[in-house]
């Protein structure tokens, strides 16, 4: 038995306590288990530290049939290489082979609040495919990661997309490039605090188109290193006025001039900077006086 009024207000954002506190009524009225795995995990944190050992593990007992059923479910489905990730009784992470969860992910987001996706072995015709019917389930993600050659035709295809909800995108070692990096200026975000570029074939111009995105200035954490960046790149990074709410940025396997980031007024909001050992002594010394024990080398 569901309820989509409910589940829509719940499923909509797992931190709106409010609407996960009705839903659990509803479940515990219809006889569903959940409702109780609902309650004790938003009583959890509050709960004494005496409690909280038998609350947690009447949770798991509780869990368990519906881990069980998710099993049998994707067993039945053919996707054997597809883990989940449980949260209040239901599939809050998932994460496979596009291939093998792309004939059913309409079907998995509408059974599960799922807002955390991993998408392995992903190819840029079959993202783009995915994007152009635009499912509405892609504006209830908070994680996305995508593992795959993807290039200037993924990432184009990525930022055609609403990630209305999206607060982290993780594109590892990508293939993007200088062109693929610009067509990701286009992101459609309003919440993106965590952009994940390392280990790409992002250079100067790139990251200047980049850096050229309205929505820069969401972004708390950005994850460039291992990219073939210079010192121009670096200068333009550190002296972009749009970057107010960057408070980390990783910038290892960097080889450019670190001296502009020695400036307090480079980035004045930027608390964590991580890089490599390469630099000389002097510069680290600089370095270290500015951010102290944000400063991370090695």
């Amino acid at each position: 038995m569901r309820d989509i009024e409910f589940e829509r207000g719940a499923w909509a954002d797992l931190d709106d306590s409010d609407s996960w506190r009705v839903f659990a009524d509803w479940l515990l009225s219809v006889g569903d288990a959940r409702g109780e795995i609902v309650s004790l995990a938003l009583h959890l944190p509050d709960a004494f530290a005496s409690e909280r050992k038998a609350m947690a593990a009447r949770v798991r007992e509780l869990e368990r049939p519906f881990i069980d059923g998710w099993h049998e479910w994707a067993q039945d489905h053919d996707l054997l290489g597809v883990d989940v990730e449980f949260k209040r009784g239901f599939v809050h992470g998932i994460k496979g082979p596009f291939l093998q969860l792309r004939p059913v992910i309409d079907a998995l987001f509408e059974r599960e609040p799922i807002q955390r996706l991993t998408l392995t072995d992903v190819e840029p015709d079959t993202l783009a495919e995915l994007g152009e019917r635009e499912p509405p389930w892609f504006s209830r993600l908070r994680y996305l990661k995508l593992v795959g050659e993807l290039g200037e035709a993924g990432a184009a295809a990525l930022a055609a997309v609403p990630l209305t909800r999206l607060q982290r995108l993780n594109l590892l070692g990508t293939g993007l490039d200088d062109r693929g990096c610009a067509a990701l200026a286009g992101l459609q975000t309003t919440r993106l605090a965590g952009l994940v570029l390392t280990a790409n074939a992002i250079g100067d111009q790139g990251l200047a188109a980049l850096l050229g995105a309205p929505t820069r200035g969401q972004w708390r954490e950005l994850y460039l290193s291992d990219n073939p960046l210079g010192t121009a790149g670096l200068t333009q990074l550190a002296r972009n006025p749009g970057l107010d709410a960057l408070t980390h940025l990783y910038l290892r396997e960097i080889d450019a001039d670190f001296e502009v980031l020695c400036d307090p007024a480079a980035l004045p909001g930027l608390t964590r900077l991580e890089q490599s050992l390469w630099q000389d002594r002097a510069m680290l010394v600089r370095l270290r006086a500015r951010f102290g024990a944000g400063l991370i080398s090695g």
